[in-house]
């Protein structure tokens, strides 16, 4: 299947699960065993909307072990638009027998047969100017020499693709699923939370690392009107602690990095 009509069969899929079998013909005719898509712009969730065609068994394990806490490709998709591969991904260097949680994921992804990984990130603004982010991985399990040719000759091509297939299914979506979870995160969900331009400060110069000393003395107020500001914030926000209310922050376009 060329790249034309890779595309034409992309855009003509009307439901989700058309556009899913879709694009795993389109990806398996590249070599690939099947993809994950992944709403990537939620990490305050467990769980984030997700479809694909792999195993069941993987499934299992990414969840029960909260791999996509601590999935670096999954991260390093928020920060680029550029398609990257796992192989290429800056891991923690190994401290004895201990493994960190980023090195365990791919580690595992490796048990399951998965020698590599094609990624594309997308990200759009909605009509209210929210950001929205997903990643899509694409599953190697053959030579590790026979992906690095395809990466080379291929990627701008797939590239292409997802930008046709995610707007597909961001189309099918408005039409069809409004109501339901998707990679559309209701728009108005930033109006409901209401922060004041201190709360978000606060909230803002934690996400930047900052502790509560160092934002008291940036902001010019004492640290105990900080924690009563972050305090505030996360009670709005329905967060558990402070690590949660910044990545429900910026998850809903709050604040930014």
């Amino acid at each position: 299947m060329g790249l034309v009509d890779a595309i034409s069969t992309i855009e003509a899929s009307d439901t989700i699960d058309e556009l899913s079998s879709s694009l795993h013909r389109i990806v398996q005719n590249y070599g690939f065993s099947g993809f994950a898509f992944v709403d990537a712009g939620r990490p305050d969730l467990d769980l984030p909307y997700h479809i694909g065609t792999f195993p069941d068994a993987w499934k299992r394990a990414y969840v029960q072990n909260e791999f996509v806490h601590a999935d670096p490709a999954l991260a390093r998709s928020r920060r680029t638009n550029t398609p990257f591969s796992w192989s290429s991904l800056k891991l923690p260097e190994r401290s004895g027998h201990k493994r960190a949680p980023e090195v365990k994921t791919m580690d595992a992804a490796r048990e399951f047969g998965f020698k590599d990984g094609f990624v594309v990130p997308f990200h759009y603004r909605d009509r209210l100017g929210a950001v929205h982010s997903s990643s899509t991985v694409f599953f190697w399990q053959d030579q590790p020499r026979d992906f690095d040719k395809l990466f080379v000759c291929h990627r701008h091509e797939l590239h292409l693709l997802m930008i046709y297939w995610v707007q597909r299914a961001m189309d099918i979506v408005n039409r069809d699923q409004r109501n339901a979870p998707t990679i559309l995160r209701p728009a108005d969900a930033a109006e409901t939370i209401k922060l004041t331009a201190r709360e978000k400060e606060v909230m803002a110069w934690a996400a930047r690392g900052k502790t509560v000393v160092d934002t008291a003395q940036i902001l010019g107020i004492s640290p105990e009107t900080v924690e009563g500001f972050i305090k505030q914030a996360l009670r709005k926000l329905e967060a558990s602690n402070k690590t949660h209310g910044v990545a429900k922050s910026i998850a809903l376009g709050i604040i930014d990095l």
